[in-house]
């Protein structure tokens, strides 16, 4: 797990407090010297986990840069500080000079298919010239035209793709992005964010599932973050999941956070300050309860 939790939880008996998680725990009384020492040991422990995990990520990102592609998905319940996280490692990748590109599934109704992925390539069309974009888009350009139409701005004279079976069609646009990212990416490293993949359509699921396969030898971080609580069995995403854990380029994160009792708790440890709920409760939600940010 990339934070193991503390569990703070009443005794079967007496006013004392549990530390600990599956293992067998210990009973201390608050005020005690010795609940202070083992609560500030378990926080530091997270905190620990955490920067083993940014390093994994780290080590993630040297490989795509390399030229061996890498996907990670972040999971965690909601407002756990997923986005966050991403935030922070697009940032890690940037100062490496990546390019990173956004995008975001959306759970209402009428939103186009793939729209998360044409997010990201719109973010990069707004940024690359017309010389640049025609060579990294190459004669797949019609095809990622017919769902990023912002294309044919820069691109003026490009055709019409032909008309094709539903399924030869969805292979050509899949290949062609597939095409285009590998070529943008060998120009510069990319980094693509996927946020709320539990909101995404069958049709983005499917061209990550496609993209992923692809790109075992370009320098592309794929990123995707989801609410696991809402991803059952039968959840589009869990197949998708299922289909991409066997490949060797894929990890997954999963992100669990403080209470804001724990971080009162923590800070007090640390540095000797006593928050009030309020600042607490601040500082909880700018946080999302991420251990890793109370350093």
């Amino acid at each position: 797990a990339f934070f193991a939790t503390v569990q703070i939880a009443p005794p079967a008996r007496g006013d004392g407090f549990q530390i600990g998680g599956p293992q067998p725990a210990k009973f201390y009384r608050p005020g005690e010297e010795e609940w202070a020492t083992a609560l500030r040991a378990e926080l530091e422990q997270q905190i620990a986990d955490a920067e083993q995990e940014l390093a994994e990520f780290s080590a993630a990102l040297d490989d795509a840069m390399s030229g061996q592609g890498r996907l990670a998905m972040l999971a965690g319940e909601p407002g756990i500080g997923k986005t966050r996280t991403a935030q922070e490692l697009a940032m890690m990748a940037e100062g490496r000079g990546t390019q990173v590109h956004w995008g975001r599934c959306y759970e209402e109704l009428g939103t186009p298919p793939y729209w998360a992925w044409v997010q990201t390539m719109r973010s990069y069309i707004e940024q690359a010239s017309t010389e640049q974009l025609a060579a990294d888009m190459g004669p797949g350009a019609s095809y990622i035209a017919e769902i990023v139409p912002e294309i044919r701005g820069k691109l003026q004279e490009l055709t019409t793709p032909p008309s094709l079976e539903p399924e030869q069609a969805r292979f050509r646009l899949f290949d062609s992005i597939t095409t285009f990212l590998k070529n943008a990416a060998h120009r510069q490293p990319l980094m693509l964010v996927l946020d709320d993949l539990h909101w995404a359509d069958q049709s983005s699921l499917l061209l990550l599932e496609f993209v992923a396969r692809e790109i075992e030898t370009s320098r592309i971080l794929l990123v995707g973050a989801y609410r696991d609580v809402e991803v059952s069995r039968r959840h589009p995403l869990s197949q998708t999941l299922g289909a991409l854990v066997r490949e060797k380029l894929f990890y997954r994160v999963q992100l669990q956070g403080l209470t804001q009792q724990e971080v009162t708790e923590f800070v007090q440890g640390n540095v000797g300050i006593t928050l009030t709920p309020e600042a607490a409760g601040v500082m909880h939600e700018r946080t999302d309860g991420n251990p890793f940010f109370y350093q």
